[in-house]
């Protein structure tokens, strides 16, 4: 519904039937000239554009690039996360001699019971 709102709005109907004729025009003085294919009607044309509009629009090849470039913020922001959420878990994990493939309840576990350790031994010194 986006893309015929688009297409519509703004001289987008305007755009889409010049652009068909232009394409019509190019199709049958190039395409039909080079490579002996059938000349293609106006309305064959439109047809066609309107076709590769629809098709384009769903593969998000004619996504907007502001989205675009949300999209890949996004993905960094989420790929920045991950990376200092394994340096944690890393430091961790080699804190209390565990493997950082461990999962985070083991690795708060051993942190846990080294705490205890260290408070007990703290608690002996005094």
């Amino acid at each position: 519904m986006k893309l015929l709102t688009k297409l519509v709005a703004g001289g987008g109907v305007a755009a889409f039937f010049f652009f068909s004729w232009v394409i019509m025009r190019l199709w049958n003085s190039l395409v039909v000239g080079i490579f002996d294919m059938p000349t293609l009607s106006y309305l064959e044309v439109c047809g066609l554009w309107f076709l590769v509009i629809l098709v384009f629009a769903w593969a998000g090849i004619a996504m907007n690039a502001r989205v675009l470039i949300a999209r890949r913020r996004e993905e960094r922001r989420e790929e920045v996360g991950r990376r200092i959420e394994e340096g944690i878990k890393r430091g961790f994990a080699r804190w209390v001699d565990a493997d950082e493939h461990m999962e985070w309840d083991e690795i708060g576990e051993r942190m846990e019971r080294k705490f205890k350790a260290k408070f007990k031994e703290w608690m002996k010194e005094d």
